[in-house]
């Protein structure tokens, strides 16, 4: 009985592992760094929040308080205890601002800018990739139209170096054979 192709499944996902997996180990470098640098940031701002510099900033106003203390010379008839007055700045709540919201707004901005570096790197390592398909496939369309064709060249840092070797050695079999 034929075998149904569409019945087939691929259980081995590493072909090319070495590929494979460097790509995978810079993705996940890249990733690591990230989460590293949020959980940095999230301690250091954990850190500052109680010194008044990254969360709460003091009123311009002053406020008068009055502080209880101890008559040193009480007169005769005079309380032990006095209330002195003294201008303090206290934190400025008015802003709303908690643990939760300054750590939302910085996840949301450290991923964002995650997100621009990882497009960024996406761009340049799929470059690499890129452009030999595109010479392979430029190459192979050549062949199959039976205009005459040339070895496929490649940057040297580029992707798929092994690939483009064997198809050269096709090539030049063929550049052999109609001559």
């Amino acid at each position: 009985m034929p075998e149904n192709p569409k019945k087939t499944f691929r259980f081995r996902y590493l072909i090319d592992k070495e590929f494979q997996l460097k790509f995978l180990a810079h993705y996940s470098l890249l990733f690591i760094s990230g989460v590293l640098v949020t959980l940095l940031f999230l301690y250091w701002l954990n850190q500052s929040k109680y010194d008044g510099g990254a969360v709460f900033r003091l009123r311009q106003d002053a406020q008068t308080v009055y502080w209880k203390v101890e008559n040193e010379d009480p007169a005769p008839g005079e309380a032990k205890e006095k209330f002195v007055p003294r201008e303090i700045y206290l934190p400025n709540y008015d802003h709303q601002l908690n643990l939760y919201t300054i750590q939302f707004d910085a996840v949301v901005t450290l991923s964002v800018l995650y997100l621009l570096l990882i497009t960024v790197f996406s761009i340049f390592k799929s470059h690499k990739m890129a452009g030999p398909v595109f010479s392979i496939k430029r190459s192979l369309q050549r062949m199959a139209s039976g205009e005459p064709i040339e070895t496929i060249r490649i940057r040297k840092g580029d992707e798929f170096q092994e690939l483009v070797e064997v198809l050269n050695e096709v090539i030049q079999k063929r550049m052999k054979e109609g001559k």
